[in-house]
């Protein structure tokens, strides 16, 4: 009789045990990077062929589950026409997602990258409204027309989402949306707020579909440019001008927000921070 309740027990607790390793919350690694085209900051990553070996180094030190990267350049005839987000996926294991803000040579892209461990189930992309003094087909350098550049800024930027299917049992998953953007630089105080606004509105950020996890350089730490964030989502940290936000308010707990020093492969250090979807 003793025995057999000593083995009733041991099943017990070993479904339990079970049950606490599979019944588990949603706890993401979250990492942004502004990569600079993978130039390097004293410009050598051409000499290296642009190479994304140490950049994954990077990245994979951190544990990272998601990765919103910036200023991603890819096919390229520089880069020898290399689709640099699938080399960089491969090695880490990673689903990806290209957020295309504008064509850069005859097949390349410039724009922002969504990585994942977990599957990409659906995306999309925006493109922030622009008007280039030039006309149509001209994407970069609007410095000719002091009005145009206040207003629309420097060159084409945009915003993209991915929602990912994250398993939090045997037999269960939730779908968590990451959103990254890169937000103009050169441009007034009212380009960066519209597209802090525009950000809100395409990727439904006041009223989210599923938990949101925002990454970007916005190239800001105002509060009145990024006032639609902030009213619609926490804040979980910023490092120069590399931000995270969640969303709905109260959904997620940050911890352990940090920089990770790029050394001479960017002019931006990376952040890195763990978030957790409160139940």
């Amino acid at each position: 009789m003793t025995r057999n309740l000593i083995r009733i027990c041991a099943v017990f607790s070993a479904l339990l045990l079970s049950s606490s390793i599979w019944a588990q919350q949603v706890q993401l690694v979250v990492f942004d990077w502004n990569v600079k085209s993978f130039e390097r900051v004293d410009k050598s990553g051409e000499t290296t062929g642009f190479s994304v070996d140490e950049y994954v180094d990077k990245i994979r030190e951190t544990g990272a589950d998601v990765v919103c990267l910036n200023e991603f350049e890819t096919n390229t005839s520089r880069m020898l026409e290399k689709e640099k987000m699938s080399e960089l996926a491969s090695q880490l294991g990673m689903y990806g997602y290209y957020i295309k803000s504008y064509p850069k040579d005859a097949k390349g892209c410039y724009g922002n990258v969504i990585l994942s461990r977990y599957p990409i189930i659906a995306s999309g992309s925006h493109l922030f409204p622009f008007k280039h003094y030039l006309g149509d087909g001209n994407y970069q350098w609007n410095t000719g027309n002091k009005e145009l550049q206040d207003k629309y800024g420097g060159d084409q930027r945009s915003v993209g989402y991915a929602d990912l299917l994250v398993p939090v049992s045997a037999t269960e998953s939730k779908v968590v949306r990451i959103v990254c953007s890169h937000f103009d630089n050169s441009g007034g105080s009212d380009c960066r707020t519209t597209q802090s606004e525009e950000s809100v509105e395409f990727a439904g950020l006041a009223s989210p579909k599923y938990p949101t996890i925002m990454c970007g350089d916005l190239n800001t730490t105002s509060d009145t440019e990024l006032k639609a964030l902030y009213d619609a989502g926490d804040h979980a940290g910023v490092n120069w001008v590399d931000h995270v936000f969640s969303f709905p308010k109260g959904a997620w707990s940050s911890s352990g927000f940090r920089s990770v020093s790029a050394g001479n492969l960017s002019d931006h250090d990376a952040v890195v921070v763990t978030m957790t979807l409160n139940e």
